[in-house]
């Protein structure tokens, strides 16, 4: 069986010495030049690994140099444990920018509005941590003999997102036989 690759992508939007972290995704795969990855699974805000997540991304960013307004900072895992794998200036990909404003009210395009048009409010509320409203993930799977699928999970219940693209990743491996008789299985553009 082949290697996943997994590691972490982060959304931020930085007004000079402000940084609003907008989503913290748990990734499978590799992104390509913009942030689309095989699946997505969003991560609560705070957390042990979310919170290095965020100090890593960060001394990343000051070690670039990146400029104001919106980035992404990708993580991955390797041998000798997680590192920075890249930096991409702008606004996430449409589908998880629009996942992550649906799940969480907000996303990287409002507070990147917000700083600006409104400087002073966006440095009072960017270190606020963004407060998950629904559960959220994305998947792209391919059936063996049709085109690609792309499967978005929305629910309020972490468990059932946490099922069903846990499924998703199963069948996407070729580990179909785990999913048998599941009729949670994700086989509609939007769930719920």
């Amino acid at each position: 069986m082949a290697h996943v690759r997994t590691g972490l992508h982060i959304s931020v939007v930085t007004l000079g010495s402000a940084h609003r972290i907008c989503a913290i995704w748990s990734v499978r795969g590799t992104a390509a030049d913009v942030c689309e990855f095989p699946g997505a699974l969003l991560l609560p805000c705070r957390g042990a690994e979310q919170d290095w997540a965020v100090e890593t991304a960060l001394a990343e960013l000051a070690a670039h140099g990146a400029g104001d307004g919106p980035v992404c900072v990708d993580l991955t895992t390797t041998a000798g444990g997680i590192e920075p794998a890249g930096l991409r200036p702008g606004l996430c990909a449409s589908d998880l920018l629009g996942l992550a404003r649906t799940a969480l009210g907000e996303g990287q395009r409002e507070w990147a509005e917000l700083a600006r048009a409104d400087p002073a409010a966006f440095h009072g509320a960017a270190a606020r941590p963004y407060a998950m409203r629904r559960q959220a993930a994305c998947l792209v799977t391919r059936d063996p003999d049709g085109p690609r699928r792309d499967v978005t999970l929305l629910h309020a219940r972490q468990d059932r997102v946490l099922r069903d693209y846990t499924v998703g990743l199963l069948t996407s491996a070729g580990t179909t036989d785990a999913t048998a008789g599941d009729e949670t299985r994700p086989s509609h553009p939007r769930r719920q």
